[in-house]
């Protein structure tokens, strides 16, 4: 058998947002499009990663739906009742821009379901990685409320799933172009759960992710944002890794690393003003690989978040499962239009928020947490 794993389930590609524009659904001024966020991108991905012969290199799994005692690691009991609601009426918003379909409720719950068994298969020993092609997305999703196409969020209902299983650290890093507010709330007084979140400067959540958001309580210093400008590229985020990331995970040395692996601070995404390449997202999971043999036995979980660029997204979902797999960079015929870019160096004011968090942060600043 396989030491790497894929998850992914047909009915999470026909969780559908419906027609609109970005976030919206049609309305007053908004004519009907085809939606960023149209679920059956994924499918095209897995097509491209099997087309590749990487999905040789991995052990398939179907999952199963996740469970009411699974959802309320996390979630309220009316959060789930009002997604399950929303859904059996075949269409309508489960919270704040989380619009569902007739399919969207069962497909959250395979979504969360792939992420929990993942994980869970990953501390048996079952895999030594694991990789998660499910939508909905997650990290917006909060305790008692869907956002953002997120209906239940599936890397923090992973990780407590963990702790259910006798894990007392994880480590979540969050590299998706948007803060992911829904994590840091579930987290956000927890010591045992370090979550890191390198996201795009003010862009959505407004107002969320801000360098002084470190955590509360007995949780203070266990959050870390990492809020990039806005034109952020390739070294911008590899700086941000080894000056950041992994400083913070050696001092807090989990047994678990999960990430939350969204694609959409690459440079052709419409949601985000990232510019990031294929080349950036295969050195971030290499990295991630490396850091989780030093730290905890090689135990990481990827699980796929936001990415909406039609034909850039297979690509980068083919990067990070080639790394996973400890191949090289897999061809990229978008590359040349991004990697020549200036974006692509690591600029002053990008270094400026490195710097200043290595010096500020209590995680990193020499005297702990707390």
């Amino acid at each position: 058998m396989s030491n790497l794993a894929w998850y992914s389930h047909e009915l999470c590609f026909w969780h559908d947002p419906g027609q609109g524009s970005g976030y919206l659904p049609v309305g007053p001024g908004i004519e009907p499009l085809r939606q960023f966020a149209v679920d059956p991108d994924l499918r095209r991905a897995e097509g491209l990663v099997r087309l590749s012969g990487l999905l040789d290199l991995y052990t398939r799994v179907t999952p199963t739906p996740a469970t009411d005692d699974d959802l309320r690691l996390v979630h309220t009991a009316a959060h789930i009742d009002r997604v399950e609601a929303a859904s059996a009426l075949g269409a309508g918003d489960a919270g704040v821009y989380a619009h569902v379909n007739h399919h969207s409720a069962e497909a959250a719950r395979l979504a969360v379901g792939a992420c929990v068994q993942a994980t869970t298969a990953v501390l048996d020993g079952r895999f030594d990685r694991a990789y998660c092609l499910v939508r909905p997305p997650g990290h917006h999703a909060e305790p008692d409320r869907a956002m953002a196409l997120c209906l239940y969020n599936n890397v923090a209902v992973a990780a407590r799933a963990a702790q259910r299983h006798g894990v007392r650290r994880v480590l979540v890093l969050d590299w998706d172009v948007h803060h992911g507010n829904g994590i840091q709330r579930a987290f956000y007084d927890d010591p045992d759960v370090l979550y890191v979140s390198i996201h795009q400067e003010g862009l959505f959540p407004p107002a969320s992710g801000l360098v002084t958001e470190t955590g509360t309580g007995p949780g203070t210093g266990y959050t870390l944002n990492v809020p990039l400008p806005a034109g952020a590229g390739h070294e911008a985020y590899l700086a941000a890794l080894s000056r950041l990331v992994e400083p913070a995970a050696r001092a807090f040395a989990p047994e678990l690393i999960l990430v939350a692996a969204g694609v959409d601070a690459s440079g052709h995404d419409p949601m985000g003003r990232m510019m990031c390449t294929s080349r950036t997202f295969h050195a971030m999971t290499v990295r991630m690989c490396a850091l989780a043999e030093e730290l905890c036995g090689g135990r990481i979980v990827l699980a796929h978040e936001g990415g909406y660029s039609a034909w850039y997204q297979p690509t980068l979902v083919m990067a990070v499962a080639a790394a996973l797999a400890g191949r090289p960079e897999p061809p990229d015929p978008f590359l040349h239009s991004l990697e020549h870019l200036p974006g692509q160096r690591l600029r002053p004011h990008q270094a400026r928020v490195l710097d200043h968090l290595a010096t500020h942060h209590p995680l990193l600043a020499g005297g702990g947490p707390g």
